[in-house]
């Protein structure tokens, strides 16, 4: 078994993963495409990093900002 280090959004998309973000504050999950991701990041020159991702995006739900990005599991 292959393990990859999924720490940007460049390598989300590279391996066939979509993004599930969930706030530790309320608890509150949407999943998004790695793809349209790096897209928006990459058309206002952000960081693609993982790490400035979650501390940059705020819950929909409660305002907060404390996401943890984690992969969407692959159903077989």
């Amino acid at each position: 078994m292959v393990r990859h280090k999924l720490d940007s959004v460049n390598a989300f998309a590279r391996q066939g993963y979509d993004l599930r973000i969930r706030c530790m504050a309320c608890e509150h999950v949407k999943d998004a495409s790695a793809v349209e991701m790096m897209l928006k990041l990459g058309e206002r020159r952000l960081s693609m990093s993982i790490e400035a991702l979650e501390d940059r995006l705020k819950c929909q739900t409660c305002g907060e900002r404390r996401a943890h990005i984690s992969p969407v599991p692959i159903d077989f």
